[in-house]
């Protein structure tokens, strides 16, 4: 039997506990972790009243293993590891914070939400020997894996493009105030997934970025909602990016991808990067299944997959030694980019990226 690892959450939000379970695109990182031998969870932190009590009245802790005091619960607990999963503005005072107890730690999401503060973390980790890893579940996806193996083994050839479309209807009224007061929220939100993604997938970093922004008028958002991106690699390959969180469109898929190559192109029309994903071959009109052999391609099922997966690297990354999938130093690249994304869009000028 394996040694668990005692963990702790912080931010007992949607994320790590759906509030509406039967309409939830994912299990949550409570339930995953407590069907987990690899793990013991022993406390969770939150401010909100109502998500540590909805802990407690699930069973899966005591009243007493639950704070609304992130400084109590470090001090209180005996534990190996923390999973943060509270609002980006706070991952970095929690970090901190987790760093002066020692504790291993996988991170939602964006890592930080200021790039010159994140350089300051990662050192200080690596300084400690502390295992620093983020959640980055678009790799995880049998999707993101099927891309990033299709890519590598040189099936499309030399990549030149990439085309991705984000369509989504993030307008809705009962989602908590804080959500609307979000700087660029679908870079934040979901374009870090993406750029995360392309970088994965090419195993290349992007040079620069030119683009800009925009918000309709029904919008609750503050910030603009929408973007036009256009963005150069290191390699040379181009991707161009069209998105928008505010859609009313209730017709096509959120997400759709193509990749061309000079040997032929990838393509995916997904909701959340689920199956199927076709390999087009040069000059041919009939795809091939690449996903033909997974059988579970729902948007639940592939969550869930991913998030297990992410779990699994983390406990093997603590335990092992072996580098996880995505550490701190490989995120904080696709924070750059999306802070690039966002300056380009401010300024209405060309941005070169400086990692």
């Amino acid at each position: 039997m394996k040694k668990p690892l005692k963990i702790i959450i912080s931010g007992i939000g949607n994320r790590a506990l759906p509030r509406d379970p039967l309409k939830s695109n994912w299990k949550g990182w409570v339930e995953l972790i407590n069907k987990m031998e690899e793990f013991h969870l022993v406390a969770a932190h939150d401010i909100d009243d109502s998500a540590l009590k909805r802990t407690a009245e699930l069973g899966y802790l005591k009243p007493q293993q639950l704070y609304r005091s992130l400084e109590k619960m470090l001090k209180n607990i005996d534990c190996d590891a923390i999973l943060v999963s509270n609002p980006a503005q706070f991952h970095a005072q929690t970090i901190q914070a987790a760093l002066e107890r020692n504790l291993h730690m996988l991170v939602e999401k964006p890592f930080v939400s200021d790039v010159n503060e994140g350089k300051m973390l990662i050192r200080e980790a690596k300084r400690r020997k502390i295992v620093m890893a983020v959640v980055q579940n678009w790799r995880y996806k049998d999707v993101g894996q099927l891309l990033r193996k299709a890519i590598k083994d040189n099936l499309i050839g030399g990549i030149g493009h990439i085309f991705f479309r984000y369509l989504r209807n993030r307008e809705n009224p009962r989602y908590p105030s804080y959500i609307f007061r979000e700087k660029s929220p679908l870079l934040y939100a979901m374009g870090i997934h993406h750029l995360d993604l392309f970088r994965y997938i090419l195993d290349d970093d992007f040079a620069s970025v030119s683009g800009n922004s925009f918000k309709p008028p029904w919008s609750f958002y503050k910030s603009d909602t929408g973007v036009n991106l256009f963005l150069k690699t290191k390699k040379g390959a181009s991707v161009v990016y069209s998105g928008t969180i505010s859609s009313l469109n209730n017709v096509i898929p959120q997400e759709s991808l193509l990749i061309d190559g000079d040997m032929g192109s990838l393509v995916n029309e997904s909701q959340w990067l689920e199956p199927p994903l076709y390999f087009y071959p040069k000059e041919k009109k009939e795809g091939i299944n690449l996903s033909k052999e997974i059988k579970n391609t729902d948007i639940y099922t592939q969550y869930n997959i991913a998030d297990q997966r992410i779990l699994n690297n983390f406990y093997l990354a603590v335990v092992a030694g072996i580098k996880p999938a995505c550490d701190a130093s490989d995120a904080l690249r696709s924070a750059v980019a999306v802070e690039a994304c966002h300056s380009a869009c401010q300024t209405g000028k060309t941005v070169y990226l400086r990692y």
